[in-house]
């Protein structure tokens, strides 16, 4: 005899352990990410003293120079750029890797993520995107206009500092509405009532059709 097909629930309910799962994976790495941002200002601090040793070389050596001499020095330190402190976070190894298990989860499970997952994860190496520690952040505009005159072209660019890839994604909230759109808002705003229903058949005149 032929078995019972079993009845199949709703996808939502069936998937409840697979979105646990994929909320875990991601707390998780964020956390273990967030763990290696937690003390930058140490950082900075030990970059600072490197670069100050490397310019003016050992601290405890003493040196007396002549008038002529320390005014052409000074003019040239002056002249030359100082180097500016640069705040490297390395990616933790096990972060990336849970990251990994999360995409691999949501593609065999065919679970849709969402938007804010997807943009914090890099697409070619895994690691987890923080701006201005794991990765950089722009907004660019490449109409003749700009910023000031088209707002609703600004692009984010967002680039991984482990790999280096680049990702665009467009600002779509600062769109301006529709023509049709903004007629109505404008008869709205008049006074007047906008007509969104269709017209009745008495509205409609009679087309007669010749035999």
């Amino acid at each position: 005899m032929a078995k019972d097909k079993t009845q199949r629930g709703s996808g939502g309910t069936g998937q409840n352990h697979i979105r646990a799962r994929v909320a875990f994976l991601y707390r998780a790495s964020t956390y273990l990410q967030s763990a290696s941002v937690s003390n930058p200002s140490a950082k900075c601090i030990i970059t600072n003293q490197t670069i100050q040793a490397s310019n003016h070389g050992s601290p405890t050596r003493e040196t007396v120079p002549n008038d002529k001499t320390s005014s052409t020095d000074a003019s040239r330190e002056s002249k030359q750029p100082q180097p500016q402190p640069t705040q490297h976070v390395p990616v933790s190894k096990l972060s990336r890797q849970l990251a990994s298990q999360l995409r691999g989860v949501s593609l065999k499970s065919q679970l849709r993520l969402s938007r804010g997952i997807k943009r914090s994860i890099c697409k070619r190496c895994d690691s987890l995107l923080i701006p201005k520690s794991t990765c950089m952040e722009t907004v660019e505009n490449a109409s003749r206009g700009g910023s000031e005159n088209k707002p609703w072209a600004d692009v984010r660019v967002a680039r991984c500092n482990s790999c280096g890839y680049i990702k665009r994604y467009p600002q779509t909230e600062k769109k301006s509405l529709k023509l049709a759109e903004r007629k109505r808002l404008k008869e709205v705003g008049d006074g007047g009532q906008a007509v969104t229903s269709q017209p009745t058949t008495g509205q409609v005149p009679a087309v007669h059709v010749a035999r």
